[in-house]
């Protein structure tokens, strides 16, 4: 089986998980992302401080549910610190400070 890691969840790693997707809908990619909003329009924020938008939840293009829905795995919370391309492993850690392998299913 093919496993694809994609690291980031702005909308470029959102948007490359999604391309998997749909050009292979049996691969479910796994996205490493560091903090717990996937999907999060980081362009919003100033609509958000300016009060146009007032819950900054809003600035979410899509929940995590959506997201795993539609086929992706995600590993919330999650930093990749080390790649090793050579070897085709990369090194996370977790929200406990743990290192670990992400898993893909």
């Amino acid at each position: 089986m093919t496993r694809v890691l994609v690291i980031g969840g702005s909308d470029a790693g959102i948007s490359a998980g999604l391309r998997i997707r749909e050009l292979d809908p049996n691969v479910r990619p796994t996205l490493v992302v560091a903090d717990a909003y996937p999907n999060f329009s980081i362009c919003g924020i100033p609509y958000h401080v300016s009060g146009e938008v007032p819950d900054w939840r809003a600035l979410a293009h899509r929940t995590r549910a959506d997201l795993e829905t539609a086929g992706l795995n995600l590993r919330l919370n999650t930093r990749a610190t080390r790649v090793d391309p050579f070897a085709r492993t990369v090194t996370v850690v977790d929200h406990d400070g743990r290192h670990k392998r992400p898993t893909t299913s």
